[in-house]
């Protein structure tokens, strides 16, 4: 029979348990494997999921403190907040919100007793005023050799809030010796509403010889960045709505993907053969064709392109040339209902391969008639996805393209959240124009082949 092998002693037992039971549960064959397999099931949970089973006995009551995974995303309970889009969000509501919050991330890791961390992922409305708490949590995932570090302060709408700033304190810890040997491990690194600087950027990408993924989102202080070196190991490289930055230089022979939206800059992309996945755009200022221009001859080796096109300064062209590898197209659109989206259809005539298409559509108000849209065989297309679908002629017309054409397709997803507001507390709230955009679905059911699913999330 396989021996057991026990972890570390549970905790003392004045620390708070979820277990209110004293009868144990009849063993079952899960219990009978050795505690680290047990811990290691338990990781692929969610942390609610985790903690649920030291209900199960007394042996597992606290098996659940050395889960490797560590994930704060807050559950939909905790961003609901009595607010409509539009409104002014409830101050004193959102500040009883970061208080469970920060409660339940300090409980956790008071009881964690695990060696190590995975995964320490922070996704939640906080800020420079709960900083001492957030640099405390930093400083615990990377002496635990965190691999994956994601911290994500969304904002709520309407409040005026300052960004947590990376703290210079925790960076001078990071750049001894013993700060060194604990980043080492460090595979993943995303930081969103977190400010933080080109040196602190930069040290990470030098100094983390596994670092795979690097993303920053909203930084004000980030003015500049070189990804750039023969043992740069990154992969995957993701700049967004950082607004004051004026140049980025890339040359990285392992770089998979890349992801850019913000101010015009200087881009300068040399060296990357490997390069597959480019998601690209401007704000209300920039020429979308500004920022493909330095990337355009490695367009025909991409397998996934997203675009991110504003339609009241972007036209939808683009070159001349097919591209062959292409198997998953992506167009995230802010435009208006007089827009048109059939334009579109001459870049999906350029990828004869194409497996996915999707749409994130961020649309304004207007009224108009639905256009005749062209015949075109698409015999690779299987999935079509809308997400921030409004079942206005903007985006219906293009379904029934798809509909139409696309003789293998197998399914069409449509999502009526807005884009901008994934993420975020308003993702969960069922407004108005969510409701009528699922009744407008109706017009799609008529016209969906057998054999097709419909999905309506």
């Amino acid at each position: 029979m396989m021996k057991r092998r026990r972890l570390n002693s549970p905790p003392p037992k004045d620390k708070v348990s979820i277990n209110t039971e004293n009868d144990e549960l009849p063993e079952c064959c899960l219990s009978r494997l050795p505690d680290d397999i047990i811990v290691n099931i338990f990781s692929r949970l969610t942390l609610l999921e985790a903690a649920r089973t030291s209900v199960v006995s007394s042996r597992w009551r606290y098996l659940w403190t050395f889960t490797a995974n560590l994930d704060f995303h807050a559950p939909k309970t905790m961003w609901n907040i009595n607010t409509k889009i539009g409104e002014r969000p409830n101050e004193s509501e959102i500040e009883e919100k970061r208080s469970k919050y920060i409660n339940w991330v300090g409980k956790v890791l008071e009881l964690h007793r695990g060696r190590y961390i995975n995964e320490f992922r922070i996704h939640f409305d906080l800020g420079d005023n709960q900083k001492s708490y957030i640099t405390n949590w930093i400083h615990t995932a990377l002496a635990k050799g965190v691999q994956m570090l994601e911290l994500n302060f969304h904002r709520f709408v309407g409040i005026n809030w300052k960004e947590y700033r990376f703290p210079v304190e925790c960076y001078n810890t990071l750049k001894s010796s013993h700060g060194l040997s604990i980043i080492k491990s460090l595979r993943s690194l995303s930081l969103k509403f977190v400010d933080v600087n080109t040196e602190i950027v930069e040290f990470f990408i030098y100094n983390c010889p596994y670092l795979e993924r690097l993303s920053v989102f909203g930084s004000k202080t980030l003015l500049s960045l070189k990804v750039a070196g023969s043992s740069i190991q990154l992969k995957h490289l993701d700049i967004n709505c950082c607004h004051y930055i004026k140049e980025v230089e890339i040359s990285a022979s392992s770089l998979l993907s890349f992801k850019y939206y913000g101010p015009q800059i200087k881009l300068h992309v040399q060296n990357v053969p490997l390069l597959l996945d480019v998601s690209i755009g401007g704000r209300y200022d920039v020429q979308l064709k500004n920022l493909i221009d330095p990337i355009i001859q490695y367009l025909s080796q991409l397998e996934t392109l997203e675009l991110l096109l504003d339609l009241k300064k972007d036209r939808i062209q683009f070159p001349h040339f097919e591209l062959p590898k292409l198997r998953h197209l992506i167009f995230k659109v802010i435009a208006s209902d007089h827009h048109n989206l059939l334009n579109s259809t001459q870049i999906i005539k350029a990828c004869p391969f194409l497996h996915k298409f999707t749409l994130k559509l961020i649309c304004g108000g207007g009224k108009r008639e639905l256009h005749e849209f062209p015949k075109c065989p698409l015999e690779h297309l299987k999935v079509v996805e809308f997400i921030g679908f409004v079942g206005r002629p903007i985006d219906l017309e293009l379904a029934f393209y798809f509909l139409e054409n696309a003789s293998m397709l197998e399914k069409m997803i449509v999502n009526p959240t807005c884009p901008f507001l994934m993420g975020s507390y308003f993702e969960f709230e069922n407004s108005e124009s969510k409701q009528a955009a699922r009744k407008r679905v109706k017009q799609l059911k008529k016209r969906v082949p057998r054999g097709v699913q419909l999905v309506v999330c």
